[in-house]
């Protein structure tokens, strides 16, 4: 099971360019190269409510006019990670059911898998309800449950603490991947990989 902004897809360009958009229409302080990533991953009103320290209503209301941007103007600016779709097509030959497990809401979702082909190898894609209100474990929850997988099957690999802690709470195995947006010191990590060619070999080693 993989999440989709910086594990899959490298979602950054997009995602900002919908942010920044936002901010320079609601007359709010620009962000900073080290405050972008913080928009990345965690559910978009989150960000915007703790960077801005706004009201729930208002995180939401603004939240709301990113989504329009973003759907309309700037949700496939965006690019593959190196081997993926080779990755996906080798765990799919040995067996494996390939899920997503997303903070994206699931129409967005998957509209970008399909137009990078990613969504013909998946067996499900689950994201974030229309109210926001699903947490990162209710969505692999949904994933697993549609997958018809006991938990004891099922690895998440991410890029964030959101994906770990997700993974935690829903009482499954993780991966760590280190090219995303999130995981930056390996020392802390148990168990992750640097590319796509070290997942699949993570995963043919746990079968063996």
């Amino acid at each position: 099971m993989f999440d989709l902004d910086g594990t899959l897809l490298d979602t950054s360009e997009g995602i900002l360019a919908s942010v920044r958009y936002v901010i320079e229409k609601e007359g709010l302080p620009p962000i900073t190269g080290g405050e972008s990533d913080k928009f990345i991953g965690p559910p978009i009103q989150n960000s915007l409510k703790k960077e801005y320290n706004l009201s729930s209503e208002e995180a939401t209301r603004l939240a709301a006019i990113f989504r329009e941007r973003y759907s309309t103007v700037d949700l496939c600016k965006a690019s593959l990670y190196p081997g993926v779709l080779e990755m996906l097509s080798e765990l799919r030959k040995i067996g494996c059911k390939i899920g997503v497990a997303t903070y994206k809401r699931m129409d967005y979702a998957s509209d970008i898998l399909d137009k990078f082909d990613i969504l013909p190898l998946c067996d499900c894609v689950e994201g974030a309800d229309f109210e926001g209100r699903f947490t990162k474990k209710d969505i692999i929850n949904n994933c697993i449950d549609n997958l018809n997988c006991p938990k004891s099957e099922v690895l998440m690999i991410g890029d964030t603490e959101n994906d770990l802690i997700g993974a935690q709470n829903a009482g499954i195995d993780f991966l760590a991947v280190t090219f995303g947006f999130g995981f930056k010191d390996k020392s802390k990590l148990e168990f992750y990989a640097e590319n796509c060619n070290e997942i699949t070999k993570f995963i043919k080693n746990s079968e063996e």
